[in-house]
């Protein structure tokens, strides 16, 4: 399940990325079904946001000038995978219309999930390797489509391609048949060599606001008003993402831990405080305890400047929140700067330990902490 993902509007949150788990992994069944429309499958209408991006795809279609390769870049759950699918049943589309009619052989062959002329490249490794990219699209590409114009490859988790599967790849890429259609699906455009990165159009999807998740929620009859701000914020700017942790016990329970301890902070000494990285190692691949942390910084930030409960967005820790918001704004603002430096440094590949120890040292040296 892909959604669009958002970007937190303050800037204490910039770079506070929650990872999770991988949307890739969650059923088909259910990305459809939390689209705009239940009944109807991989439509650009039932697209949230990016209009602008799903405009670009449906003129390049009916001008007949679509590129051999489209590259769609975007954070897991940012909805690359819904997408990609949504412009790949176009192209295959034989009714010609604004949208994928629905109706047409291919359409339903698609939405069935056994489209001939679609291939899924996939890796069970961690990185897509040049066996993969051989065995999956080499050994394939020359062969013309079964029945329809197109023959398509949609590339998911591109940006783990090693270099080797890059150059096995490049020469397809560079002359490619021209019934051939490469959709490559990435998380960041960093890992790609400068030559494939030329021979591909780049589309970077967009994020949503928070207004527009919570809308989605609150539409769906899925949460209330109240939670449907709760979770459209800790939900990092994607639905999918919003809709996980709905159903996310592991999640709730490392909230409540989490957020025991950013009340207890300030009692603590600075050794005990620098414990605190021992004991959230059980986080080490789930960097959620971090966002859970810049939240609450947010809330306590908010309730220190505005003093009302209506713009605190985690209303169920109201009490501890008004009772942490007893130093400067700006002192606040610049622990909340330590954890956003700490999420960077992790995704750099930082030492998660001395990490941690850096951002509590910070967090403690300023104000009274």
């Amino acid at each position: 399940m892909e959604f669009l993902q958002i970007k937190f509007r303050s800037s204490l949150f910039k770079g506070l990325q929650g990872s999770g788990r991988s949307p890739e992994n969650l059923s088909f069944i259910k990305e459809i079904a939390l689209t705009k429309g239940v009944d109807a499958l991989y439509t650009f209408q039932e697209i949230w946001g990016n209009e602008r991006l799903l405009q670009h795809l449906r003129m390049a279609v009916k001008k007949q000038k679509t590129s051999h390769a489209y590259l769609f870049v975007g954070s897991a759950g940012a909805g690359k995978r819904l997408i990609a699918n949504t412009f790949a049943k176009y192209l295959l589309c034989t009714a010609r219309q604004d949208e994928p009619c629905g109706t047409c052989e291919s359409c339903r062959v698609f939405d069935s999930g056994n489209h001939p002329d679609v291939i899924h490249v996939t890796s069970p490794k961690k990185t897509l390797g040049v066996d993969e990219i051989r065995a999956q699209i080499l050994e394939t590409v020359d062969i013309k489509p079964y029945h329809y114009e197109k023959k398509i490859y949609i590339l998911h988790q591109a940006h783990t391609m090693t270099v080797q599967a890059q150059n096995a790849l490049l020469k397809t890429l560079e002359e490619p048949p021209k019934y051939a259609v490469f959709l490559l699906l990435a998380e960041t455009t960093n890992a790609f060599l400068p030559t494939v990165l030329s021979r591909t159009v780049t589309l970077k999807i967009s994020p949503l606001s928070e207004e527009e998740i919570s809308r989605y929620l609150i539409e769906k009859g899925l949460v209330s008003g109240e939670e449907a701000t709760f979770f459209a914020a800790y939900g990092q700017g994607c639905i999918g993402h919003a809709l996980e942790l709905i159903e996310d016990e592991t999640f709730r329970q490392m909230r409540e831990s989490i957020l025991e301890k950013m009340s207890q902070l300030p009692a603590m000494s600075l050794p005990e405080a620098l414990l605190l990285a021992k004991e959230w190692e059980i986080y080490k691949n789930d960097y959620r305890f971090l966002d859970i942390i810049g939240l609450w910084y947010r809330d306590v930030v908010v309730a220190k400047a505005l003093r009302q409960e209506h713009f605190i967005i985690q209303k169920d820790k109201k009490e501890l929140i008004f009772a942490a918001a007893n130093e400067p704004t700006e002192v606040l603002a610049k622990k909340a700067a330590a954890v956003v430096k700490a999420k960077e440094r992790l995704i750099q590949n930082g030492n998660f330990r001395l990490t941690l120890e850096v951002m509590l040292m910070e967090i403690k040296e300023n104000g009274t902490q």
